[in-house]
């Protein structure tokens, strides 16, 4: 699954990286988050998720493999559960655009097992929109 976009804030870009890596700020943004945890470069993300087919409580992980604060960083995930596998990257760069930031990501996940099934538009059209939900959330606390 390929997902990629942009999004704007009104605020510095060191002040929507400290927002990123604040785990509570996290779990108040992302949909369906029970528990965010960051050590060192592991952030682990609890989450309640209900689509057809595809619903409880999955144990979402990722290390930073690069950063460079506050203007880039990627993620790496690899987890394997009884819901399938997540296996892939994810790429995050802000760029200061006049007194605000410009947000970019491009991930590609691999999905395998049951999860599999969502490498499709209706699985896609429900990843977006849930990066939607958190841009949106996360432009409030910042």
């Amino acid at each position: 699954m390929d997902l990629s976009g942009s999004q704007k804030f009104n605020a510095p870009p060191q002040q929507v990286w400290n927002a990123m890596m604040n785990p509570t700020v996290l779990k108040e943004c992302i949909p369906g988050a029970k528990d965010v945890t960051i050590s060192g470069n592991q952030i682990n993300i609890i989450v309640n998720v209900a689509l057809p087919l595809l619903s409880g409580e999955f144990n979402l992980g990722s290390t930073i493999t690069e950063q460079n604060p506050p203007n880039h960083a990627v993620l790496a995930i690899d987890r394997n559960g009884s819901y399938g596998s997540l296996k892939g990257n994810v790429t995050i760069d802000l760029a200061p655009d006049g007194a605000g930031t410009n947000l970019t990501y491009n991930a590609h996940i691999d999905l395998g097992g049951k999860i599999g099934m969502a490498d499709n538009m209706i699985g896609k059209g429900a990843a977006q929109s849930g990066l939607n939900q958190f841009f949106k959330n996360l432009e409030t606390k910042v």
